[in-house]
């Protein structure tokens, strides 16, 4: 059985290229941020005939390069390299297959975290059939 939690390790896993820092689940982003990171929100599973279905949200945050304005050629990269990493993969965890792939991403701005960021939504679907 693959749970969210396993789904935020596995994506935790697939983020490792990128070389950011990763923020452990459950810790919360507080004030200016200095450097890059990245943020893994694993939603709750919706039950279904084949597939179990969640959305994750993996966010690639980089620091505004002073108030307001973004470092556009890091989001670009950042993006760019999303779109390759996060797909169309499938794996298998605990035997169970999964697939996983981009089903919308775009940038957006943090104006308390003085940051913009990569917004990745990710549907992930675990086999539900046994």
């Amino acid at each position: 059985m693959i749970v969210t939690t396993d789904i935020a390790n596995i994506l935790y896993r697939d983020c490792q290229p990128f070389g950011i820092y990763i923020v452990p689940h459950g810790k919360k982003l507080t004030g200016a941020m200095k450097s890059e990171r990245i943020v893994i929100h694993a939603k709750k599973q919706q039950p279904g005939t084949y597939w179990k279905k969640s959305f994750v949200e993996v966010n690639l945050c980089v620091p505004d390069l002073k108030e307001g304005e973004a470092n556009s050629i890091r989001l670009n990269e950042l993006e760019k390299q999303a779109q390759e990493l996060f797909d169309g993969v499938t794996g298998r965890c605990d035997g169970i297959s999964y697939y996983y792939s981009i089903d919308s991403i775009g940038t957006e701005e943090d104006t308390a975290l003085k940051c913009h960021y990569v917004n990745v939504r990710i549907l992930f679907e675990v086999l539900n059939v046994k």
